[in-house]
């Protein structure tokens, strides 16, 4: 029997210890066989470390454990557990979702199908509730479905169009692409285009993971900051000025609103592809108002 490529799968947990069991459960139901695990937690304040210590001796399931003391974030632990993967392959999972057994076997098959120019392989992905409950479809992945690989590459500077908990990179694209960044919230986000402007990246088209949606919602303060890194991130990686006309048009209604963060006006002044009256109105601080009143007369 040919020996399998061993596959590292990273399980993160922060405060979720009612769902580790059914995430492990799935990792250990996969009908690929050859699989290195690690398990981490950021310091929960509840019992997750104690679910991953209990679930591990009752299945005598080999992992390395990584367990925090103290919090530090998403970001360092992930760079901590890079150290530590052994696999040619690489999947990160919150403890909350879980996988479908057939995950990691087909996404394997996919990638190498698929040939070494490709860095990662993403699926279509069950909702589901608190319960486990399946709901509504969260998006329409399929619409991407055969699209050129090079059309998929611009389109995704556009907007994430990945689900993370479906990823599956090869090592190789995850160290090329460096560190996990503790400056982002939308890091996962970041690592898909930093991996598509080196490889390209595959679709399956079946759902393969289910992600829970949790009944609490994300704060006006964090969703405007993901909105901000996303438009960060588009300044970033347009680099052939396809995308000039919407992000200088979010630009300039961030400024008009007074709402213009330091940090995108010094991303923007950096853009190739910026409005030079709105860069210049943006550096020399002239008001909302008086921009107005010089475009419409100009």
């Amino acid at each position: 029997m040919e020996k399998r490529d061993l596959v590292t799968i990273i399980v993160c947990s922060y405060n979720q210890g009612s769902y580790i069991r059914e995430c492990l459960d799935s990792i250990k139901a996969q009908t690929y066989n050859n699989i290195q695990l690690i398990v981490a937690d950021d310091a929960s304040p509840d019992n997750s470390v104690q679910v991953f210590e209990d679930w591990l001796n009752e299945n005598d399931y080999p992992a390395i454990k990584n367990f925090h003391q103290k919090n530090t974030g998403l970001a360092t632990i992930l760079n901590e557990c890079l150290e530590l993967i052994k696999g040619e392959y690489v999947k990160v999972i919150a403890a909350d979702d879980f996988l479908h057994p057939e995950a990691i076997e087909k996404c394997i098959g996919k990638l190498k199908s698929m040939g070494e120019n490709y860095g990662m392989v993403y699926t279509d992905t069950y909702g589901i509730d608190d319960h486990s409950n399946i709901l509504k479809d969260i998006a329409d992945y399929n619409g991407m479905y055969n699209e050129d690989p090079e059309i998929f590459r611009q389109n995704l500077i556009k907007n994430n169009r990945i689900a993370a908990l479906t990823v599956v990179m090869r090592k190789e694209a995850l160290t090329k692409t460096g560190a996990y960044r503790n400056d982002l919230l939308v890091e996962d986000y970041y690592r898909w285009l930093m991996i598509s402007s080196l490889y390209h990246i595959a679709y399956i088209p079946e759902k393969l993971a289910y992600y829970r949606l949790h009944s609490s919602n994300i704060s006006s303060a964090k969703t405007e900051r993901i909105d901000e890194e996303c438009l960060y991130l588009q300044i970033m990686f347009d680099t052939t000025g396809q995308f000039r006309k919407n992000i200088n048009y979010k630009i300039e209604q961030l400024y008009l609103g007074n709402k213009l963060s330091k940090f995108l006006q010094s991303q923007f002044q950096q853009y190739s592809y910026k409005k030079k009256r709105l860069a210049w109105a943006i550096q020399y601080n002239i008001s909302p108002g008086l921009y107005t009143l010089i475009n419409r007369y100009l």
